[in-house]
């Protein structure tokens, strides 16, 4: 399967690099490391290699793929040191633009094809930063599908745009290294639905309201109900200013789970999830930007001597970038960041007790992008 990707990818490339297909092909390096004040070694890093083909062959058609290779070290109390190499899953896809009476439509129609290692993730969830706050760089997956509709509706100087999707996931096999077998899961599928405002002012400046809910389907375990997980709503207003000064600030919520207790649902006594709210302002001078970015995670329900007691936490962080223009078909960007984070009552002390873990999360990294 991997070589077949492989080959595909090359494909896609040759196609974008011969001229037949108008495009533009992303190659990036990132290195990301991480601390914490654990006694315990709770460190990794991270070395990524994505790769991103976009082409156009025909008008209001657009169509993408999308890979990485990684090499990780990842440290904890429970694995040791572990050495990760892979390829990722990759994704491919394509993006159609049309008239639905008389509006500007699309369909975005994306492919998840399994050509990562299923179990990367869950082998280092102990020594990576809690997904609360820093998503997971690298997806290994089952066989999934997407599709996303959308039609903008124009009034003036605003556009509102409707979307509806859908996301069928495939089973899902993690292993979580202590020696138990995968429990073959199948995550449920979502439906994605989203209401947004964009309104443009001069000097390309526009500001854009966004709300937005998804709608969970149960996972199963071994083929039966396992967990339902309650839907999870979003809310976001943005400023960009190209060159000066934008932000984007908003709101999740999610509502509680139902666990599958003898063939019956039960909803949960408390929110597992708690809420979140984060702020990311940045600051354009010329092909310098300066980006800022704040979250803050609160607590979930359940009371601090439960299992399933999630602290939250803060998120500081900074990001400077420069892009270079090489010519008139290229670019180089390349950036550093760094984020302070605190995740409250994630570790504890000798005695038990729940204590605060503190994340050092440094990244470097640097794209090239070149039209064809």
């Amino acid at each position: 399967m991997r070589s077949r990707i492989l080959s595909s990818l090359g494909l896609l490339f040759f196609l974008v690099a011969t001229g037949v297909f108008a495009g533009q092909l992303d190659l990036g390096v990132d290195y990301q490391t991480w601390t914490t004040n654990s006694s315990a070694p709770w460190n990794g890093s991270e070395f990524l290699v994505p790769l991103t083909l976009s082409l156009d062959p025909w008008k209001d058609v657009n169509l993408y793929a999308q890979s990485e290779f990684a090499a990780g070290q990842y440290t904890d109390p429970i694995n040791g040191i572990q050495n990760l190499s892979d390829i990722s899953d990759t994704v491919v896809g394509g993006k159609i633009g049309f008239k639905s009476f008389s509006f500007d439509s699309f369909v975005n129609l994306g492919v998840n094809l399994p050509t990562g290692n299923e179990a990367w993730e869950t082998e280092t969830q102990y020594a990576n930063i809690p997904t609360d706050f820093v998503d997971n760089r690298y997806q290994g997956r089952s066989f999934g599908l997407s599709g996303i509709y959308g039609v903008a509706l124009p009034e003036g100087a605003t556009q509102y745009g409707i979307g509806v999707g859908y996301l069928y996931s495939g089973a899902f096999n993690p292993n979580y290294g202590l020696g138990v077998p995968p429990e073959n899961l199948k995550l449920g599928d979502s439906v994605f639905l989203s209401l947004n405002g964009t309104t443009t002012f001069p000097s390309n400046q526009t500001q854009a309201i966004t709300a937005s809910v998804y709608l969970f389907m149960p996972t199963l375990e071994e083929s039966q109900n396992f967990i339902w997980m309650g839907p999870n709503f979003n809310l976001s207003y943005s400023w960009s200013n190209p060159s000066a000064f934008s932000f984007e600030a908003g709101a999740q919520y999610f509502l509680p789970a139902q666990t599958a207790v003898n063939g019956q649902w039960v909803t949960e006594a408390h929110n597992s999830i708690g809420p979140r709210v984060y702020l990311n302002p940045s600051w354009a001078f010329g092909n310098f930007v300066l980006a800022g970015r704040v979250k803050y995670v609160l607590a979930n329900g359940y009371d601090p001597t439960d299992l399933f007691y999630d602290g939250g936490g803060l998120l500081l962080g900074i990001e400077p970038s420069y892009k270079f223009t090489l010519d008139s078909q290229s670019a180089l960007t390349v950036s550093a960041s760094y984020d302070n984070i605190t995740a409250n009552g994630a570790g504890a002390d000798a005695l038990g007790n729940r204590v605060d873990v503190l994340f050092n999360y440094w990244t470097m990294g640097a794209t090239y992008e070149i039209k064809i």
